[in-house]
């Protein structure tokens, strides 16, 4: 469409009728689909994300050239459907999104790894999932809370190892035992293959490979610790996020005694120093009390002081650790 300015007057140039597309709420490729999605592939995931962030609807020779051109999104540098994906995950409806996309044909292509998580049962005796890992995965986005396309994608993503791990015992339990170590290494081979920044790699990995942490009234504060440390100050927020999508995408409540408490142990805890740098105190302080001069022997003060206030025999001040000197 286009407006054409005639004798001072405006009107509307719109020999494709977009007019009433867009009152109807409907997205439909300019002239012939086939030959718009051979021209750029990437028209085809443009048009689920219009779809997707406007809530319109994919006219249906539309979604049947889709379908029928889906490989050629082969063909596009792995960068521009990265970005596609991500502005389909920030959507208000990125369910809606991963839908469309699958039935199009097109997550097939872009995920084949996520394909084959669908399918594949996870109901057994004592346990809360009622979906197949696919349905789930999907169903996990769609609770996610987030806003961050990183950390919808590791919610779709964090069971997509469960396919090579399922185990079905004689009594009907099923399990999937490590399955977050090898969700990890397919994660890493899809963020590579579409050319995820280091950042973007690192925080995916680091929820996919978290995100089935334990949480148990009867954890200690070093395990508590070590959860923080794995998984970093700065993703904690969404690791919690991912856990709760996680609950909500297999049927289950929201959360739980045992998850409330653990994130008051997490708020309690990272009060707590983490290492050495969070001492009240530092190499200069050791080196003016001591009158020493720089070495491993200041190192080796540190660290002492260090493990006491960790084992809580020390009080992380000032006054405290110098007079430990």
């Amino acid at each position: 469409m286009a407006l054409k300015k005639t004798d001072g007057e405006f009107s509307l140039i719109d020999p494709f009728n977009g007019q009433k597309d867009l009152e109807s709420k409907i997205v439909r490729a300019v002239g012939e689909a086939d030959e718009r999605f051979s021209e750029d592939a990437l028209r085809m995931m443009r048009a689920i994300r219009i779809a997707t962030e406007l809530g319109f609807t994919i006219e249906e020779k539309t979604l049947d050239a889709i379908k029928k051109n889906a490989s050629l999104i082969n063909k596009i540098a792995k960068e521009r459907v990265r970005e596609e994906l991500f502005k389909i995950l920030s959507s208000p409806n990125p369910y809606d999104g991963m839908l469309l996309l699958r039935n199009a044909g097109l997550l097939m292509e872009i995920l084949p790894e996520f394909e084959k998580t669908f399918g594949v049962e996870q109901k057994s005796p004592g346990r809360h999932h009622i979906y197949d890992v696919g349905t789930h995965s999907l169903m996990a986005l769609k609770n996610c809370k987030s806003q961050d396309p990183i950390v919808r994608f590791a919610t779709l993503i964090h069971d997509i190892g469960k396919p090579q791990t399922y185990k079905k015992l004689p009594t009907g339990v099923i399990t999937f035992y490590n399955h977050e170590v090898v969700s990890t290494k397919i994660a890493v081979n899809i963020a590579d293959r579409l050319r995820f920044s280091k950042k973007e790699k690192d925080k995916l990995i680091t929820l996919v490979r978290y995100h089935q942490f334990t949480v148990d009234e009867r954890q200690t504060d070093s395990a508590i610790r070590r959860f923080i440390r794995n998984v970093g100050k700065e993703n904690i927020s969404d690791m919690i996020t991912l856990r709760i999508a996680d609950r909500l995408g297999g049927g289950a409540r929201e959360t739980s005694w045992r998850l409330e408490e653990f994130k008051k142990r997490l708020i309690e805890v990272q009060k707590e120093p983490f290492a050495v740098k969070d001492l009240k105190i530092d190499g200069n302080d050791v080196m003016k009390e001591l009158n020493l001069k720089p070495g491993p022997k200041v190192g080796e003060i540190l660290n002492t002081l260090f493990e006491e206030v960790v084992e809580k025999k020390l009080e992380n001040e000032k006054k405290a650790l110098l007079s430990r000197l």
